[in-house]
């Protein structure tokens, strides 16, 4: 039926080019341009890198390495558009540069109230948008706090950048905040090859260009979830500035 929301909208929608709430929103969207716009925003300035190596399973110091056969590690490389998002890829590679403490640790000598992504867990998997990190303050995806070199120790959030690439492609790597002008340090990795409901409500500023195919086995698919909670740690265990040339974490 025709209906008040316009002619042929079950047709668009077994087309796969919208539907009826859509009103074809996306069916006309070319993600080859897309995708080429990403790559001349990449192509701005000097390439920059940052690597999380990331285990897959249980890694907790009480567990008497029971579980150490069954964990898996890989290095996961991400390239920063800094040229054109200076302030949010700063954010970012401050957080994987910091050294804090380890959980539970009360030796101070190790980092003592700076906040990073090491030691972090992605507390949230969802199979058809992406993973979710970057909680330092609570670790279960509750609230963020962006580095104090980006605003000041007592700022909890920044301002947002141009939504400059679009998510388009596999890999993207965007800020999740709760809302406009709120990012912290909270991030997303998209799994699927397209995501247009994520354009226009995150700030995208980086993309996997290594070993997404681990995130992709081990995690996306090797990782139970409940209700989108894994029930196995799935943890930052090492991240800081990638140099290229640099050796792999074997997978």
């Amino acid at each position: 039926s025709r209906g008040s929301r316009g002619h042929g909208w079950y047709t668009l929608y077994r087309s796969n080019r919208g539907g009826r709430h859509l009103q074809g929103a996306y069916y006309d969207r070319d993600v080859s341009k897309l995708q080429s716009l990403n790559e001349e925003v990449f192509a701005l300035g000097a390439p920059e890198f940052v690597y999380l190596d990331i285990s897959v399973g249980s890694t907790d110091e009480d567990n008497n390495n029971k579980d150490e056969k069954k964990k898996k590690v890989g290095r996961v490389v991400i390239q920063l558009a800094s040229a054109a998002l200076p302030t949010t890829c700063a954010n970012f590679k401050a957080l994987c540069c910091a050294t804090p403490s380890p959980p539970n640790s009360t030796n101070n000598d190790e980092g003592g109230d700076e906040i990073g992504y090491l030691h972090t867990k992605a507390h949230l998997i969802d199979k058809t948008v992406g993973i979710a990190f970057g909680d330092v303050l609570h670790n279960n995806g509750i609230s963020g706090k962006c580095h104090p070199s980006i605003s000041s120790p007592s700022t909890f959030s920044f301002p947002d950048e141009p939504k400059v690439l679009a998510h388009c492609t596999q890999g993207m790597v965007s800020m999740l905040s709760p809302g406009a002008h709120s990012n912290d340090s909270r991030f997303l990795i998209q799994i699927v090859d397209d995501a247009p409901h994520l354009d226009g409500r995150y700030v995208s500023f980086g993309r996997v260009v290594e070993n997404m195919d681990f995130l992709m086995e081990n995690v996306v698919k090797g990782v139970f979830t409940k209700r989108g909670r894994p029930t196995v740690d799935v943890k930052i265990i090492g991240c800081g500035v990638y140099e290229e040339g640099e050796d792999k974490v074997a997978a």
